[in-house]
C-alpha cells in the first residue's frame, strides 16, 4: 500500500517537472523569437464611400496616410528611461511625465504609440534624433474631402481608426474595415533589420467600398433648404429626406445644423446624431391622409362621404374637446377634410374605424417598429399598446397625437401611399466593390407588405394634389410640375407635458403627381412661433424648393403649362361651411 502511494507521488512530481521544463522552454523560444525578429505592421486602408452625381461617383470618405510616433521601450535601460523620454517630448510638443506615462504602461512592450497625426515639423524633430527605439511610421486616416456633405449619413471615424456612428459604423465589419497585415524580419541584438522573413509575414486585406443611392447634388439641394428654414425661423433643428417612392433608395438626407466629420471632435453629439431616425416625434395634420386612406381602403368610407365638422367644435363623447384652430367647417366629404384639415373630421373619422382598426393601421404603415434601413441608431417609434387606447385616442390618433414617429417612417409611409400602396424598405446603399474593383454586392428593393389598394393610392394622391392646389399646402405649388403632399403642425411634448410655444412644422410632398419621382419631407423642430411655426409656413415652401431643383435636375419633363406665381388667393371653401373662410394654416 506504501509502496503504492509512493509510486504515485513519483509519478505527480515527474509530470509536473516535465510541464515545467516544456512551459519554460516554450516561454525561452517565445522571448528568443522576440529578440531576433521584428513585427512591422502593415496597415490595411479601411474601404471608401462613394455618392452618385449624375453618371458618376464622388468620393465621400477617403482614407490618407499619416505619420505617427512609436518607441519600442524593451531596448531602454530602466535607468535611461527619464532621459529617453526628456528627449523624445519636445520633439512630439508633449510633456516629459506624459511620454514617461505612455512607457512605464508598456514597459516590456515593444511597440508603444506616442503620438499620431504627427506635423511635418515633428517628424523631422523626430529623426533628427536619431534614437533607434524612436521610430516614424503611417497609418491609414479618415479623411472627409467634402466636409459637412452628407456627414449625418456618414457618421465618422475617430484617429484610431474606430468608426464612431452612421454608415462608418453599421457598414464598418466586413465590409469597410481592413485588416493589418505584418511583415517579420530577422533582426541583429541592436534591433537592426537584416533579413525579411515571407513564410511569417501576412500582406493587409483592404476594405471594401460603398457606393450609396445619395446623390451629391439633391443631398446639397437638401442640406441648402433645411438650413434656409431653421436658420430664418431661428428652430432648434431641423431634418430632411428626399426618397425615390417607388424603390425605396434615400437620395438625400441630413439634419441642421450638421458637422464636419473630419473634426467630429469639436461638436456635441446632438449635433452629430442622425435625427431623422433616431428623434421620433408627434407628426400632427402630417398623418391624416394615412387614416383617410385606410377609411376609403376598407370600405368605411369613400372620398366623397360627407362628415359634419361640427362648425369648428366638438365634444366627444369620452373623448374631450377638439376644435379646429379658429376654422369653421360644416359638412364637407372627407376629401376636403384633408384638403383643409379638420381636426373634427378626422375625429370621426377615427369613430368610424374604431380603435383596433386604427391601431392594426399604424402597425401595417410600419409605425412602432424600425424600417431597418442600413444605418445605425434607429428609432421604433412610440406606438403604444392597444390595451391602453381610450376614448381620447379613437378621435386624436388619426390627426397625429398620440403616436409618436420619426421623419424616416413618415417618410416611407407617404411613399406608400404615393406608389401603389406598397411600403417599402428605405436603403441608404446601392452596392458594394472589393479592393479589386468586383462588385460583390447589390441592394434589392425590398418589399414589406401592401397597405392599400393601387386604386386607394391613387385616390389619395388626388387629394393630396388637391391639399397643393387649393387647401393648406400651396406654398409647395410649382409652376412646371404638378404636387401633391401634406402639411403638419405639432405641439412639443416633454415628460408626458405639452410645452407651451414649442412646435414642429412639416411638410411631406411629391411630384409629379401623375407617377412621382421624388417625396421629400422636411421638419422644422421648435422654430420660434413669432416668426412662424405651422408646417405650411415653415416646411413646404422649402420642399417645394428641393423638388424643383431635383426635377430640374433629373430633367424630368413638365406635366403642366406654365403658370406664374398668381396662384388663387386662400382656399375654396368647404362645401355648406356656414363661416366660409381660406383654409387654416397647419
Amino acid at each position: 500500500m506504501m509502496f503504492g502511494l509512493l509510486a504515485v507521488g513519483l509519478l505527480v512530481l515527474v509530470g509536473r517537472l516535465a510541464w515545467i521544463l516544456k512551459t519554460d522552454t516554450g516561454m525561452a523560444d517565445r522571448a528568443a523569437w522576440r529578440e531576433h525578429h521584428l513585427v512591422i505592421k502593415l496597415p490595411g486602408r479601411p474601404g471608401n464611400i462613394f455618392a452618385r452625381a449624375r453618371n458618376r461617383y464622388v468620393l465621400l470618405a477617403g482614407s490618407k496616410q499619416v505619420p505617427f510616433c512609436y518607441a519600442d521601450p524593451s531596448m531602454v535601460e530602466d535607468n535611461k528611461l527619464t532621459e529617453f523620454a526628456a528627449k523624445v517630448a519636445p520633439a512630439l510638443g508633449m510633456a516629459k511625465d506624459e511620454v514617461l506615462g505612455l512607457l512605464y504602461a508598456r514597459r516590456d512592450s515593444s511597440y508603444v504609440i506616442l503620438k499620431r497625426d504627427l506635423t511635418e515639423s515633428q517628424v523631422k524633430a523626430v529623426e533628427a534624433l536619431r534614437l533607434r527605439p524612436l521610430q516614424i511610421d503611417y497609418e491609414w486616416q479618415r479623411d472627409y474631402p467634402n466636409g459637412e456633405l452628407a456627414s449625418t449619413i456618414l457618421g465618422y471615424r475617430r484617429k484610431d481608426g474606430e468608426p464612431g456612428g452612421g454608415l462608418e459604423q453599421s457598414w464598418n465589419r466586413d465590409i469597410l474595415a481592413a485588416t493589418d497585415g505584418k511583415k517579420v524580419v530577422l533582426a541583429d541584438a541592436s534591433r537592426r533589420a537584416i533579413w525579411p522573413v515571407p513564410q511569417e509575414s501576412e500582406p493587409p486585406r483592404d476594405g471594401r467600398h460603398v457606393f450609396l443611392s445619395i446623390d451629391t447634388s439633391i443631398q446639397g439641394f437638401l442640406q441648402d433648404a433645411v438650413r434656409e428654414a431653421v436658420d430664418k425661423f431661428h428652430a432648434k433643428w431641423g431634418v430632411g429626406i428626399v426618397v425615390n417612392p417607388y424603390t425605396g433608395q434615400i437620395l438625400g438626407m441630413c439634419a441642421i445644423p450638421t458637422f464636419n466629420p473630419n473634426d467630429y471632435g469639436q461638436y456635441d453629439q446632438e449635433i452629430v446624431t442622425n435625427k431623422g431616425l433616431s428623434v421620433p416625434y408627434e407628426p400632427g395634420s402630417a398623418l391624416k391622409p394615412v387614416f383617410a386612406a385606410e377609411a376609403v381602403d376598407c370600405g368605411a368610407m369613400t372620398y366623397d362621404t360627407p362628415i359634419f365638422c361640427e362648425n369648428g367644435t366638438y365634444i366627444a363623447p369620452r373623448g374631450g374637446r377638439i376644435s379646429d384652430h379658429g376654422a369653421s367647417y360644416g359638412t364637407m366629404p372627407l376629401t376636403d377634410v384633408v384638403v383643409f384639415s379638420s381636426n373634427i373630421g378626422m375625429a370621426k373619422v377615427g369613430e368610424k374605424l374604431g380603435n383596433q382598426m386604427l391601431y392594426a393601421t399604424a402597425e401595417r404603415f410600419g409605425f412602432g417598429r424600425e424600417t431597418g434601413i442600413d444605418l445605425p441608431g434607429e428609432s421604433p417609434g412610440i406606438l403604444r399598446t392597444l390595451s391602453k387606447w381610450d376614448g381620447y385616442s379613437t378621435r386624436r390618433v388619426p390627426f397625429g397625437q398620440e403616436i409618436s414617429v420619426t421623419s424616416l417612417q413618415l417618410t416611407m409611409a407617404f411613399a406608400a401611399l404615393s406608389n401603389g400602396g406598397w411600403l417599402l424598405k428605405p436603403r441608404v446603399v446601392d452596392y458594394v466593390q472589393d479592393a479589386d474593383g468586383r462588385t460583390i454586392w447589390r441592394s434589392q428593393k425590398e418589399v414589406v407588405r401592401r397597405v392599400i389598394s393601387e386604386k386607394t393610392s391613387e385616390q389619395t394622391v388626388s387629394v393630396l394634389k388637391e391639399v397643393v392646389e387649393r387647401g393648406t399646402g400651396k406654398g409647395c405649388r410649382m409652376e412646371h410640375w404638378s404636387c401633391f403632399g401634406k402639411t403638419g403642425t405639432a405641439q412639443i411634448a416633454r415628460n408626458g407635458v405639452y410645452v407651451d410655444g414649442a412646435f414642429v412644422g412639416s411638410f411631406v410632398g411629391g411630384a409629379p403627381a401623375g407617377r412621382p419621382e421624388v417625396l421629400c419631407l422636411i421638419s422644422v423642430y421648435w422654430p420660434d412661433r413669432s416668426l412662424g411655426h405651422f408646417g405650411a409656413t415653415v416646411a413646404a415652401p422649402y420642399v417645394r424648393k428641393v423638388l424643383e431643383r431635383t426635377l430640374a435636375y433629373l430633367n424630368v419633363p413638365p406635366d403642366q403649362p406654365d403658370r406664374n406665381a398668381a396662384a388663387p388667393k386662400g382656399g375654396q371653401p368647404a362645401p355648406n361651411s356656414p363661416s366660409p373662410k381660406p383654409p387654416r394654416e397647419d
